[in-house]
């Protein structure tokens, strides 16, 4: 790991400097489930630097966006190999950490299923795969799966669990693409919802032996140059619902050197920080 080259200063303060101005339009870069690689959000920082003021944004959908002129931002997110937000686009949000800290399973295998399907769903509508924790169906997606064993789910519409449940994966995501409503006697076995945990931020141990660092960002702006720090670490990246990125699989003393480098730069470790809510 090598981070560029940047005196520490605190980048928190010099946000507000380069926010958008009203002769700029926002364009979402679509990220479903709110993957992202290192490259990518290397690529997006360059986009940022070159052509939106040097901040990208972070989404309720778990995207990232971007503000400045919009079609050439458009061209140019494109060009990167990114797919460009729009109305009738739907959404995908997952348990941020499944697979990694918590839950009642691995939803990843039935994330990369559901992006299959993704563009047959209803357009414009919001999906959600939640592990058991109950972090996804507490943002009350129009429809989502809920884990309610290692290998049972239920179907959650808008926020109440229909009973409608399936244990065979692919019978599971079909579940969640299909728009037929259940049929009153689905509704017997419904049950109350999981509470869900606090937003993920600061030093997550995982099960392995590795670290997940959870940083917040105050008004959900990431500056580009702290994008680029991050993308510097070369590891797994998740974008959350909570205007929140998440660093996985970290070794303990890789995750020490980072959050000495970069929460000095803004990125915010303590959930308790005024600059979170």
């Amino acid at each position: 790991m090598r981070f560029p080259s940047l005196p520490q200063t605190r980048i928190l303060d010099d946000v507000t400097a380069t926010n958008p101005s009203d002769d700029t339009a926002p364009v979402d870069v679509h990220l479903p489930a709110g993957r992202l690689t290192a490259a990518q959000l290397q690529a997006l920082a360059e986009l940022a630097h070159t052509h939106a003021g040097g901040v990208l944004h972070l989404t309720p959908h778990a995207h990232l966006r971007l503000h400045g002129d919009p079609a050439t931002l458009t061209a140019a997110v494109t060009d990167a190999g990114f797919t460009v937000g729009h109305p009738a686009l739907p959404h995908l949000l997952t348990s941020p950490l499944s697979g990694r800290i918590g839950g009642k399973c691995d939803i990843r295998p039935l994330t990369d299923a559901a992006l299959l399907h993704l563009p047959t769903a209803r357009p414009g509508s919001t999906l959600g795969l939640d592990d058991g924790t109950g972090d996804i169906v507490a943002l009350t997606p129009d429809r989502a799966l809920l884990a309610v064993s290692g290998d049972e789910w239920t179907l959650v519409l808008a926020g109440t669990d229909t009973g409608l449940r399936r244990s065979d994966p692919d019978a599971a995501v079909d579940l969640l693409f299909d728009d037929t409503p259940p049929s009153p006697a689905d509704t017997a076995t419904a049950a109350a919802l999981p509470t869900p945990p606090s937003d993920p931020i600061g030093w997550l141990d995982q099960p392995s032996g590795t670290v997940t660092l959870a940083g917040g960002l105050a008004g959900g702006l990431l500056p580009a140059r702290l994008a680029e720090f991050l993308a510097a670490v070369d590891r797994p990246l998740v974008i959350t619902p909570w205007r929140s990125i998440l660093l996985c699989d970290l070794p303990e003393h890789i995750a020490d050197q980072v959050v000495r480098v970069l929460a000095p730069m803004g990125l915010i470790f303590d959930a308790r920080s005024p600059h979170l809510h």
